[in-house]
């Protein structure tokens, strides 16, 4: 004989352990509602905002990109008082791009040959702890190293060339601040050292012709 089917009860329903624990889900989603739809709101406008800057950053990048090659063409037609104009707008109006910090190379450069060695200083400097480009190193560290010899600061102007042949990625470029450093330490009368150096470059297998030609004129001056 069947058993007649238990009716469940909503009171026993509401005993299930599985189903309260969906119904306390359901209610604690129902009452928290609103701070979840902040919260996914809050999140969609940091998203959005994150999509508008990085397009504005994008944007920058290329404005000043488009400046600093204003700044080049009045510098290639020899416009120099334009080129200054250019290059100090670029570097007020796009501060921390990289347009900017190699628009205060050239402009530390133009002032370099200027004469105004304070100018040059602030801006050459500036250049060579950023180092966008590597292969305007080179120029930084010797131009600094002159302003430093001209202030009678030999030790200041080495320190400078080392700065260069640490940061100087390409071989030829680190030999030739080298041998400017040999020159400078043998002026103050340290031949060994000076000796050492020059050695060291013509013992490279690919030494080039500029490097040979440069160490052995060093060589011909040192005594002994």
């Amino acid at each position: 004989m069947l058993k007649p089917k238990k009716t469940i009860t909503k009171k026993e329903i509401e005993r299930d352990p599985f189903l309260e624990s969906i119904n306390k889900a359901q209610a604690h989603l129902q009452e928290k509602r609103s701070d979840y739809m902040k919260i996914a709101l809050g999140l969609i406008v940091v998203l959005i905002g994150y999509n508008i800057i990085s397009e504005k950053q994008s944007q920058s990048n290329n404005d000043a990109s488009a400046a600093l090659g204003q700044a080049m063409v009045a510098l290639d037609r020899g416009d120099l008082e334009n080129t200054q104009f250019q290059l100090e707008t670029v570097i007020s109006e796009f501060s921390g791009s990289e347009s900017a910090k190699i628009a205060g190379y050239h402009l530390g450069k133009m002032k370099y040959e200027s004469g105004d060695k304070i100018g040059a200083e602030i801006y050459l400097s500036q250049y060579l702890q950023d180092q966008p480009v590597d292969v305007m190193v080179s120029s930084t560290a010797l131009m600094l190293a002159d302003i430093s010899l001209q202030a009678g600061n030999t030790k200041e102007a080495i320190s400078f060339l080392n700065k260069g042949i640490k940061k100087s990625k390409d071989s030829h470029t680190r030999r030739m601040i080298k041998l400017e450093k040999a020159k400078l330490i043998l002026s103050q009368g340290d031949i060994e050292r000076a000796r050492a150096i020059t050695d060291g470059i013509l013992s490279n297998k690919d030494v080039t012709v500029i490097e040979k030609q440069v160490a052995e004129e060093l060589l011909g001056r040192i005594p002994g």
